[in-house]
């Protein structure tokens, strides 16, 4: 295999206005969608309700779904963690306040007790208000913005400052396309 590239003519800006074009496309389609749609936060942002099970038998991720996609509480995620038997269920914040929030972790016990062949122990239940979900959005934010600044400062020390600006902006780019 000949890996000799120095005889290869390869013009990498032959079509630079497509790229710009289709990229600043990309950016306010981005853009647009941001202010149309907003963010897609998760129950953990919203907040919302976190049961920490533990069957005695292996137990089909499935089934607990179908089980509990029945109740109509919303956004419903269910994953393992660890073994099979250990399963996390966070389910969307309701409305109506605390009360309503106590009576959904006791629908959805008594929904798994009578629908799962096997026992269930309920090792942790927790409900995350909306403050501490605000709150929780507001610090990530934060993070995020002085993360992004420490980079673009580390940038710009290390580099000559014509390379850092071309650095940047694709950071930039890039981070508005995600």
């Amino acid at each position: 295999m000949n890996l000799d590239f120095s005889s290869k003519n390869i013009s990498f800006l032959k079509n630079h206005i497509i790229g710009f074009v289709l990229s600043s496309l990309l950016i306010i389609g981005s853009i647009i969608s941001f202010f149309s749609f907003g963010l897609n936060f998760g129950i953990d942002f919203k907040g919302g309700t976190l049961i920490e099970i533990e069957t005695k038998e292996d137990v089909d991720i499935s089934q607990i779904r179908s089980a509990l996609g029945d109740l109509s509480l919303g956004d419903i995620q269910i994953q393992e963690f660890g073994s099979k038997n250990d399963i996390l269920i966070r389910i969307e914040q309701q409305s109506g306040g605390d009360k309503i929030q106590q009576n959904v972790v006791e629908i959805v016990k008594n929904k798994l007790d009578n629908d799962l062949n096997s026992p269930v122990n309920y090792r942790r239940t927790e409900v995350v208000g909306p403050k501490v979900s605000g709150e929780l959005i507001q610090a990530g934010t934060f993070a995020i913005a002085l993360a992004v600044f420490a980079m673009l400062l580390y940038i710009w020390f290390r580099f000559e400052w014509q390379f850092s600006l071309g650095a940047v902006v694709a950071l930039i780019h890039d981070v508005i396309l995600t």
